[in-house]
């Protein structure tokens, strides 16, 4: 594994190990929380788009839905499509120093690191949504009512 200066450790530490571990649970409670902010936003957010004459702050609403999407998405494909670069660098690492048993420790964790910093920028976003939406009072099914 290397360390933030790009200087090669020997081996794995315990350390290491119990950070991969707990990064893997950080992935897996996201994921867990991420069906339940999504369906209280769409609870908020489907009526907003079946009004027939929205609000002001159901016009700001769908604009900010709609800008949303696309840097979601592009903060997405930037995590992910740095995962095969950085493994790439792994790879050529370990066969350039013979490191061959740090090799699978190092692919986890860094495929754990993506996977972490894409599903933890839809989870800020989402749980952000949805909180945002509870707080203005919204109650779902009441669009055309404000």
């Amino acid at each position: 594994m290397a360390d933030r200066f790009g200087k090669r450790k020997k081996g794995t530490r315990v350390s290491d190990v119990r950070r991969l571990v707990r990064d893997a649970g950080r992935i897996v409670v996201r994921s867990g929380e991420l069906p339940a902010a999504t369906m209280l936003t769409l609870a908020h957010r489907l009526p907003i788009l079946w009004a027939t004459s929205p609000s002001a702050w159901q016009q700001a609403e769908l604009w900010r839905m709609s800008l949303e999407k696309p840097l979601v998405l592009g903060a997405v494909w930037t995590a992910l499509a740095l995962a095969p670069l950085q493994g790439w660098l792994a790879l050529a690492r370990a066969w350039g120093a013979r490191g061959g048993a740090v090799l699978p420790f190092e692919l986890a964790a860094l495929g754990t690191a993506a996977m972490g910093e894409a599903v933890g920028t839809v989870h800020r976003r989402v749980t952000r949504n949805a909180r945002r939406l509870s707080r203005r009072g919204a109650r779902p099914g009441a669009a055309g009512r404000r």
